[in-house]
C-alpha cells in the first residue's frame, strides 16, 4: 500500500506531468526534496512507468476511435504454434494500435484503434482480417469518449 502522501504526488502528477518539484512541494504543503525523493522511489520501484500527455487527437487528424473485437483461429496457432498474445503483441505495433489486450469471453483480443475517419479505419479493417491468425474482427467505432483525468484512488469504491 502506497503511502498517502506518495498517493498525494500521483494526484499532482495525474492533473500534469510537467510540474516541477518545487511546483508539486508548494501544492501539497511538502517540501521539494521529499517530492523528489519520493517520485525517485516511485519511479524506481515501477510504480510510475512513464510520464506522458494527453493529446489532442482531433488536431493530430485521429479523431476516430474504435475498439476491435478479434477472434482468432485456434487452428492456426496450433499449426505455428504461437498464443493470442502473440497476435496482440504483433497488433500493438501497427501505428494505428494503442491499446492492445487478450481477453475472456467470446473474443480473444481486443484493440484500441485511432483512425483519422471512417475510410482509414476501413482500411485498417481489411488489413486485419488479411492477418494470419485472425477469423473474425467486429468493431465497435466510439461516438464519444468521456476520458478521465482525475486520481481514482481519491474516491471509496464503495
Amino acid at each position: 500500500m502506497l503511502a498517502q502522501e506518495d498517493m498525494r504526488i500521483l494526484k499532482e502528477l495525474k492533473k500534469n506531468a510537467r510540474l516541477s518539484t518545487r511546483e508539486i512541494g508548494k501544492a501539497l504543503s511538502i517540501s521539494n526534496a521529499t517530492v523528489h525523493r519520493r517520485m525517485s522511489k516511485l519511479v524506481n520501484d515501477g510504480i510510475i512507468k512513464q510520464f506522458t500527455i494527453v493529446p489532442d487527437w482531433n488536431k493530430l487528424d485521429r479523431e476516430t476511435l474504435a475498439y476491435i473485437l478479434i477472434s482468432v483461429d485456434y487452428n492456426h496457432i496450433k499449426k505455428r504454434k504461437v498464443k493470442q498474445a502473440d497476435i496482440a503483441e504483433m497488433l500493438k505495433k501497427h501505428p494505428f494500435v494503442f491499446d492492445a489486450a487478450t481477453i475472456t469471453g467470446s473474443k480473444d483480443i481486443i484493440i484500441k484503434v485511432r483512425a483519422k475517419d471512417t475510410k482509414e479505419l476501413d482500411h485498417f479493417i481489411d488489413y486485419l482480417r488479411s492477418v494470419e491468425g485472425i477469423h473474425q474482427t467486429e468493431t465497435l467505432v466510439v461516438l464519444h469518449e468521456a476520458t478521465r483525468y482525475d486520481n481514482p484512488f481519491d474516491k471509496p469504491y464503495f
